[in-house]
C-alpha cells in the first residue's frame, strides 16, 4: 500500500549501484553477493513484466583533491578492488567536459535503477491498494490478521521512513535522512550516457537531461523540496561543470537510516507472525533484493538471519537498556 507516495525515498532517488563510495573509496557493504543477484534479481523482472528498468552504466569519478588520489592508490593496489576500479586517468585526459583538475578512474560494475518504473510497474501487476495503511485497523485473528476485511498469515512491513508511526516497530533506532535531487535539462549532446561523479554524483541519459543529487540533512525533515537543497546542488553543479543546466523537476524523500547503517529485517518479537524489512537508507537498489531473499527464506524454510541484518541486534539492545 501506498507505493505512489511521492514523498518516499524511493520515489526521489537516482537508484544509482555504485560498488565504490564514500570519500575514502571503499567497497559498498557486501556488494560483492549484493551486485550479482541485484542484476539476476531485476533481469528476472523486467523479462516477468515486459519492462526495462536496470542500466548498466560507464561511471567516472573525479578526483577532488591530493588526498583523493593517495586513497585511489591504495586502492588500486589492493587485489580487492582489482574487479571494480579502473585505471586512473590524468588531469584531462578523460576527455570529459567535467572539471577535471586533479584526475579520475572509472567504476566497474555501476548501474541505474528506474526506481518510479519499477514500483509502478509491481503496483499494477500485483494490483495493490494505492492508499496510506491504517496500523489501528490490522487486527489479529484466528490463524493469522485481518485488515479491513483482508485475511492474511503473515505481514510484511515495509514502510521506509513511515516506520516511525508504526506501533509495532517505532521503538526500533530507524532515524530518518533527507535527501532531495533536480532533474535538468542542459545542452544534449555536452554529457554522453553514463554516471558522474565530481562533488556530488550526475546521471545523464544522453539527451541533455540529467538526474543530480543528493543532499543529506538530518535536521530539516518535512518531505517538501526547498530551495535550500536546490541551492546546494546547483552550486555543486557550477563547480563541477561549466554549462548552463534548468530545473525541471525537484524531488525530497526521507531515507530511512540505522544507527550501524545496516540493513533490519526478521520478525517482530511478542506478536505472530509479523515482519520487518527496513533501514536500507541510499543503498535500496543494491541491497534491497539480498534482504527480500533473506526474509523469505528465513520466514518460509526456517534459515538463520545474519546477525548483522537481524532486527533482534537492536531489540535485544533496547531490553538490556543498552
Amino acid at each position: 500500500m501506498g507505493m505512489r507516495d511521492k514523498h518516499c525515498a524511493s520515489r526521489a532517488a537516482g537508484g544509482l549501484i555504485n560498488p565504490v563510495t564514500g570519500r575514502w573509496m571503499v567497497k559498498s557493504w557486501r556488494i560483492d553477493d549484493l551486485l550479482p543477484l541485484a542484476e539476476k534479481t531485476y533481469r528476472a523482472i523486467e523479462k516477468t513484466l515486459g519492462i526495462s528498468v536496470y542500466h548498466t552504466l560507464p561511471l567516472r569519478r573525479y578526483c577532488l583533491n591530493a588526498d583523493d588520489i593517495k586513497r585511489l592508490g591504495r586502492r588500486l593496489r589492493n587485489p580487492r578492488y582489482a574487479d571494480v576500479l579502473g585505471p586512473f586517468y590524468g588531469a584531462g585526459e578523460s576527455a570529459s567536459p567535467m572539471r577535471d583538475e586533479h584526475g579520475s578512474f572509472l567504476i566497474r560494475g555501476a548501474a541505474y535503477l528506474d526506481v518510479p518504473r519499477l514500483l509502478d510497474s509491481l503496483q499494477k501487476h500485483f494490483k495493490c491498494i494505492d492508499e496510506p495503511f491504517v496500523h489501528e485497523q490490522l487486527t489479529s485473528c484466528k490463524g493469522g490478521w485481518n485488515y479491513r476485511g483482508i485475511d492474511a498469515k503473515k505481514v510484511f512491513f515495509c514502510e521506509g521512513a513511515a516506520i516511525s508511526q508504526n506501533p509495532w516497530l517505532h521503538h526500533l533506532p530507524i532515524h530518518s535522512i533527507k535527501g532531495e535531487t533536480l532533474l535538468l535539462d542542459g545542452p544534449k549532446s555536452l554529457l554522453p550516457r553514463g554516471i558522474y561523479h565530481h562533488q556530488k554524483w550526475i546521471l545523464s541519459y544522453g539527451d541533455g537531461r540529467c538526474r543530480m543529487g543528493s543532499t543529506y540533512d538530518e535536521t530539516d525533515l518535512s518531505p517538501e523540496p526547498t530551495e535550500k537543497g536546490a541551492q546546494v546542488l546547483m552550486d555543486s553543479l557550477r563547480h563541477s561543470i561549466d554549462a548552463s543546466f534548468q530545473i525541471v523537476e525537484h524531488k525530497a524523500g526521507l531515507r530511512p537510516t540505522t544507527p550501524d547503517t545496516r540493513p533490519i529485517i526478521g520478525s517482530i518479537p511478542g506478536t505472530e507472525s509479523l515482519y520487518v524489512l527496513n533501514g536500507l537508507s541510499s543503498k535500496g537498489a543494491s541491497t534491497a533484493p539480498h534482504m527480500c531473499q533473506a526474509l523469505i527464506r528465513h520466514v518460509f524454510h526456517e534459515e538463520p538471519l545474519d546477525p548483522e541484518m537481524d532486527c533482534r541486534r537492536f531489540i535485544t539492545a533496547l531490553a538490556d537498556g543498552q
